[in-house]
């Protein structure tokens, strides 16, 4: 089996490496973490299956993993995600991806999700699969809520880190773009998520499982 990493963050690649130098059948043979490298490399390589982080790329995981679908169909996709919620799994399954783990999860379940989606199936992880399940059963759950049009990548990550208290330079530094895309970003979701304040920003954000702060 031949993986290729897609991680921005170079403590987990190398962490993943390691972990994956462990089994017998594995080989890491090649990394990135820029998306556009990333394309290249997939194509150039053809590994069995790349893993991608989502919560990690600067620009749009899931245009990456989209365009990975398309340009390199016969290398299956896992990603590694720290989004909770119904309507962002559902979206990166459209895109592309044959299995989805939060990243809080052991590396026995991605171990797991690696094998079910070279076997040819889906693997969705424990976690998820319960909040999925919540939400359906619960007759006193809320409906996932579908934006129209869909938030991205980048609006859930810049969603989230706002409703962890982080400023708009925080932001910026952390997903390496500039204070006014991310002045431009949060502007654009008060408009999706209707709502007029940071206040409103985290309850809906709290909302979408992507936070625990109290408002």
């Amino acid at each position: 089996m031949q993986i290729v990493l897609l991680v921005n963050d170079r403590m987990m690649r190398d962490g993943l490496r390691a972990l994956f130098s462990r089994e017998s059948t594995a080989e890491v043979i090649g990394e990135s973490d820029d998306g556009p490298e990333a394309l290249e490399l997939v194509r150039e390589l053809q590994p069995d299956l790349a893993l991608t982080d989502m919560g990690s790329w600067a620009f749009g995981s899931i245009d990456t993993i989209r365009c990975l679908s398309q340009q390199a169909p016969e290398t299956k996709i896992v990603a590694l995600s720290p989004f909770n919620h119904r309507a962002f799994i559902a979206e990166a399954f459209r895109a592309g991806v044959q299995g989805y783990v939060l990243r809080q999860n052991g590396f026995e379940e991605l171990r797991e999700a690696v094998a079910t989606v070279l076997s040819g199936s889906r693997y969705l992880c424990s976690r998820s699969t319960q909040a999925v399940l919540e939400t359906c059963v619960d007759p006193e759950a809320k409906p996932t809520q579908a934006f129209d049009p869909p938030l991205t990548e980048r609006e859930y990550a810049v969603l989230r880190q706002l409703a962890d208290g982080q400023s708009s330079k925080e932001i910026a530094l952390s997903l390496r773009v500039s204070s006014k895309t991310i002045d431009a970003c949060r502007r654009q979701l008060m408009r999706k998520l209707d709502v007029d304040s940071i206040a409103g920003l985290v309850k809906r954000a709290i909302v979408l499982g992507l936070t625990t702060v109290a408002v």
